[in-house]
């Protein structure tokens, strides 16, 4: 009885502690239990793409079981911060390190059991409404879900005791190795710092930054575009952890030894205040900007993705329906049509077929494009691909009526521009860049990009492809459009890469991005909650230690006014520094993004400067909204 009313008394004292730490918990609880749950779902298993929709929901659970370990033991070792003086007083009135550690197992069980009922209650609320917006983002309305999902609640409460038995560990570790006074004494320690060392780890933070940065704007369109992107990601993370610990206060220190500058009363106060915040919050505020640059990349690249369906779809099938043959369609084919459309009271428009050039992949150097062969002969070189058509076929698909000689050609690719002098298969070509190619698309819906050439006579000896196409009107619902693309594909033979329909693309890739888009949203929202509470502490932490600093400024003759506009700028810049840097790894990541986006066949580079402006200021604003609230917070502690 005792302890427990130790520990009622102490989160009475603490509430500005304990309260978000409680409030973040649950509703990452709250958040396991929806991911749990959905991809519990048996309807959701059976679509078309529930195989990629479950790995997917896999992958996204799995990351939020790091995030919630990675953020409890985090908070847990700020709160080991705040609590250790009122620890090392009770072991200084007589309680035993056995009595601290049964003080430490009941208050962390508390908190569990307060956690999960309340991030249990609010998951089975919200649950039903995630699903609902998964439905609609997938755009299927034929999925089910109970309202309770057993399996998810105990692998939830299952997921969450095992977190708090690890912190329960480290609390016990801790206690075990500690005396009272230093458990008393541990905030007066000092910080120190290696010398040389740490002059090494700032260069090593720049330059580990430096090379991330080099490696994502140097990304090209290969198969190993991921893993440079990752490594790039490592690099970022060691950089930016290093850079904020070591390499802020080697700056620091290097203004602060030129005398003529630092010794100036502006200058004084803001250097030194802004040497001590770095020094004791240099990992918070690297965490803070890693967090934000996660929560920009993981919105931007779903939701462009998402947005850019119709476009991608594009890319695969220019018309409603597109097939590539290697001989033209027969008399039998085109009877099977328009029986197979009549059946499905299709009408079926503007029916195209024209020749062209099988895909041939390789890479471009100098203007010259060097042949690999066909798809199956890609290697780790292959950055693009090929296909020619004659000015006939360019002219009957266009409508124009233009002219070239054996040494003229017309080029167009969505992302890249061919012209001037090019050289390929042994012949040389004056090349002029196309504004539009109404027929543009990846046949082999491969990684690479596709460069269409329009010359007077094709290259020898390279395969040819047939492509016939045309658009249809079913005046029914969509599952009325995928019917007849599947029942056509089937009645002719087809191979799903001989044979595009748009509405089948687009229902598959809908149904990919749709899961993509819902996972990102709901990490970010983890992401969010993780970034206000380490906010929300860190103000804390620097509200206590200024409320001494603000004493002794006041005492070497400062005015109150003059003190609070000191310590609230110091602490504004060094507020911002996280979310600056964030939007600089962030405009760094774009290019690199989308050389992974033009693999997946997106290449609409306005509609992601777009989406990349929009969610920036949406980060901005909430970034600037919690400081806006964690300051009154400080406020109170610093004034106080």
């Amino acid at each position: 009885m005792l302890f427990v009313k130790l520990i009622n008394s102490s989160m009475r004292r603490n509430r500005q502690i304990y309260s978000p730490y409680l409030t973040a918990s649950s509703m990452l609880v709250s958040i396991n239990y929806i991911f749990l749950a959905i991809a519990a779902n048996n309807s959701l298993k059976h679509l078309n793409t529930g195989a990629a929709t479950t790995a997917l929901l896999k992958l996204g659970t799995e990351f939020i079981l790091f995030v919630t370990i990675a953020f409890l033991i985090y908070v847990n070792r700020f709160l080991w911060q705040q609590r250790h003086q009122e620890m090392g007083l009770y072991s200084m009135l007589g309680m035993t390190k056995s009595n601290l550690q049964r003080l430490i197992i009941i208050e962390k069980g508390s908190l569990l059991a307060a956690s999960l009922l309340i991030g249990l209650i609010i998951g089975i609320i919200f649950e039903k409404l995630a699903f609902l917006g998964l439905s609609y983002l997938l755009q299927i309305d034929h999925l089910t879900q109970p309202w309770v999902v057993p399996s998810a609640i105990w692998q939830t409460m299952l997921i969450f005791c095992g977190d708090f038995a690890i912190l329960v560990l480290i609390d016990l570790i801790k206690v075990k190795h500690f005396t009272p006074t230093e458990l008393w004494q541990e905030t007066t320690d000092p910080n120190k710092h290696p010398g040389r060392m740490f002059k090494i780890g700032g260069l090593m933070g720049f330059l580990c930054l430096g090379y991330a940065y080099y490696l994502t704007v140097t990304i090209k369109p290969k198969i190993s575009a991921i893993s440079t992107f990752m490594l790039a990601v490592l690099f970022l993370v060691i950089g930016s952890y290093l850079v904020f610990i070591a390499g802020s206060i080697i700056l620091l220190r290097y203004l602060q030894n030129r005398r003529h500058f630092y010794y100036q009363p502006r200058h004084f106060i803001a250097i030194s205040g802004m040497l001590q915040r770095m020094q004791q919050n240099g990992a918070s505020l690297a965490t803070i900007c890693l967090l934000c640059s996660s929560i920009l990349v993981i919105l931007f690249t779903s939701v462009t993705l998402y947005a850019g369906i119709s476009s991608t779809v594009k890319s695969y099938a220019p018309r409603d329906i597109v097939m590539t043959t290697t001989q033209p369609l027969n008399h039998q084919q085109q009877s099977i049509i328009k029986k197979t459309a009549q059946h499905h009271h299709a009408e079926i428009k503007k029916p195209l077929s024209f020749q062209m050039t099988t895909p041939q992949y390789g890479y471009w150097k100098n203007r010259h494009f060097y042949s690999q062969g066909n798809i199956d002969r890609m290697t780790s070189q292959t950055t693009s691909s090929v296909i020619f058509i004659n000015t006939k076929t360019y002219n009957k698909i266009t409508g124009h009526h233009i002219q070239l000689n054996n040494r003229q050609a017309l080029t167009y690719a969505s992302t890249t521009k061919h012209q001037g002098k090019i050289k390929l298969y042994g012949q040389s070509y004056q090349a002029k860049q196309l504004r539009l190619f109404p027929s543009y698309f990846n046949p082999d819906r491969s990684i690479y990009l596709p460069t269409f050439i329009v010359v007077n006579k094709l290259p020898t000896k390279l395969p040819e492809t047939t492509v016939a196409s045309f658009n249809y009107k079913i005046a029914q619902s969509k599952m009325d459009h995928l019917k007849f693309e599947a029942a056509l594909q089937n009645q002719l033979h087809l191979q799903n890469s001989n044979f595009t329909g748009q509405q089948t693309i687009k229902s598959l890739i809908t149904s990919l991005y749709g899961g993509l888009v819902f996972i990102g949203i709901l990490i970010s929202l983890a992401l969010a909650i993780t970034t206000t509470v380490v906010i929300y502490f860190k103000q804390i932490s620097e509200g206590y230690a200024d409320h001494d600093r603000f004493r002794t400024m006041q005492q070497v003759g400062l005015t109150e006014h003059e003190t609070v506009k000191s310590i609230h700028s110091q602490v504004l810049m060094v507020f911002l520094l996280p979310v600056i840097g964030a939007l600089i790894n962030f405009a760094f990541a774009i290019p690199a993004i989308h050389q992974i986006m033009i693999q997946l066949n997106f290449y609409n580079s306005s509609l992601m400067m777009v989406i990349g402006i929009i969610i920036s200021v949406i980060l901005l604003s909430f970034y600037l909204i919690i400081y806006g609230l964690t300051t009154r917070i400080y406020r109170s502690i610093v004034e106080q």
